[in-house]
């Protein structure tokens, strides 16, 4: 039995469609694609189960293509692709039944994403392709070191309740992915799976995004808007980067998690919402709270339970594991032929210090896999901005140094690079673990060996 979903494209411009249902195909979909909602109505007979489409199209919008889609088929899955500046319009169609919404120009990461997210939320069984996921993984979250198990096993605990959740981590970790994993992972993963990201949402506007506005509440507000708080009724809201509330705003955002109910901006009328808050910041709250730029009272709303996400290189045994997973995905994509990563490479890979994460990793490969021009990747592919902190230098010895006080700071800096993991410091030094103990004993550095 097949169990691919059936996905139809519908958008104007032919690059963009041509592109999309593409890279819909190499996700492992089936794919149909249509130029305008007229063509793309003649596809009511079919079983579809998903809808992507542009919101702005010639005579008839994307929005009266979801009113009249919905006439006849009720319960499939919408999302809409929207130009830059017309959000609102967009979240008008999140109030006639579209799930969610896509800024141009689309990123492959954010569709695939949604796309899943979408299905699942409908109660589709989504067709996997062999991508190398683990069978330890969180949903879409990969990795199968200790640390990351530990993680795991802290999501489903949190997903099973009903508590509010603070995610927490740098930039890159996949705070977003950790919130899809526990929205999925809920008795709420049949609902819709709602997300804002705060640091992108101008200060003005943040109510009208949260909340909504009635028609006529503002200059411009032509129409009534739904917020995100209601649009995830039943569901989960992930609101990224909390920390980026402004202080005025934070009382409004602690009374929603305590009362449960919402005010559209002009409205005198409180609306009930039932929805699960999923926050995620990369800066230090209690910090932020110290220097009186956070409410305490809603830091410790939000902070019920916490899940920390570990940077890249606190797990460096994961980095196969993600390596091999995006470059069989980048080559899908791409259209390119299958991929090795020379060991040296995968050294590099290993010990690099990576700042932005899984994030920087995943960029990292996709600009070696579509610049490279051999199968074999090596540290030669690197971009540009990484490639020169692979090459070795000369270094001044200074006189009187010996080889053993050498020997003794590479040992030093490589347990201080893994945090102490005596495992990882002998692979990186290409020793066993065995002389890395006995050295350290030697110096009369084994205290507290396990």
């Amino acid at each position: 039995m097949d169990l691919k979903p059936t996905i139809l494209v519908v958008e104007d411009k032919k690059s963009e469609r041509e592109a999309m249902a593409r890279f819909l195909r190499v996700e492992g979909y089936h794919v149909l694609a249509a130029p305008n909602p007229e063509q793309a109505l003649q596809h009511l007979n079919k079983p579809i189960d998903l809808v992507i489409s542009d919101l702005r199209m010639g005579e008839i919008s994307g929005n009266e293509l979801l009113r009249r889609w919905r006439q006849h088929h009720p319960s499939t899955a919408f999302i809409m692709v929207t130009a830059h500046g017309d959000v609102e319009s967009a979240v008008e169609a999140m109030k006639l039944g579209a799930q969610d919404y896509l800024s141009k120009p689309v990123n492959p990461d954010e569709l695939s994403i949604l796309v899943g997210k979408c299905l699942t939320s409908r109660g589709k069984v989504i067709y996997a392709p062999d991508n190398g996921e683990p069978s330890q993984a969180f949903g879409r979250m990969i990795g199968h070191s200790p640390i990351m198990l530990k993680v795991y096993d802290q999501a489903r605990r949190a997903a099973a309740v009903e508590s509010t959740i603070l995610v927490t981590g740098e930039s890159g970790t996949g705070k977003e992915l950790m919130a899809e994993g526990i929205h999925r992972n809920s008795p709420r993963s049949k609902n819709a799976f709602v997300t804002v990201n705060m640091a992108a949402v101008p200060e003005n506007l943040v109510e009208s995004e949260l909340f909504g506005h009635i028609k006529g509440a503002f200059t411009g507000a032509t129409a009534e808007r739904v917020g995100r708080f209601e649009a995830a009724q039943k569901g989960t809201l992930f609101i990224d980067e909390i920390g980026d509330f402004a202080l005025s705003s934070q009382a409004k955002r602690l009374r929603v998690l305590e009362n449960h109910t919402v005010t559209p901006i002009g409205s005198n009328q409180d609306r009930k919402v039932d929805v699960r808050v999923v926050a995620a910041t990369s800066r230090n709250l209690e910090e932020m709270v110290k220097e009186g730029t956070f409410r305490e009272d809603l830091y410790y709303r939000l902070n019920v339970i916490t899940i920390q996400l570990p940077p890249l290189r606190s797990r460096p045994e994961d980095i196969p594991l993600l390596v091999q997973h995006f470059l069989a995905n980048l080559c899908r994509s791409t259209g390119r032929e299958d991929l090795e990563v020379a060991p040296q490479l995968m050294r590099f890979f290993e010990t690099y210090e990576w700042p932005g994460n899984v994030r920087q990793l995943r960029n990292c490969l996709e600009s070696m896999v579509v610049m490279a021009s051999d199968r074999v990747l090596t540290v030669d592919d690197l971009p540009p901005t990484m490639g020169d902190q692979h090459t070795t230098s000369e270094v001044e010895i200074p006189v009187g140094v010996t080889l053993e006080d050498l020997e003794r700071t590479a040992v030093e800096q490589a347990l201080t690079q893994f945090d102490g993991n005596r495992t990882h410091a002998a692979e990186s030094l290409g020793i066993s673990v065995r002389t890395l103990q006995r050295k350290l004993k030697a110096w009369g550095l084994a205290e507290g060996e396990e």
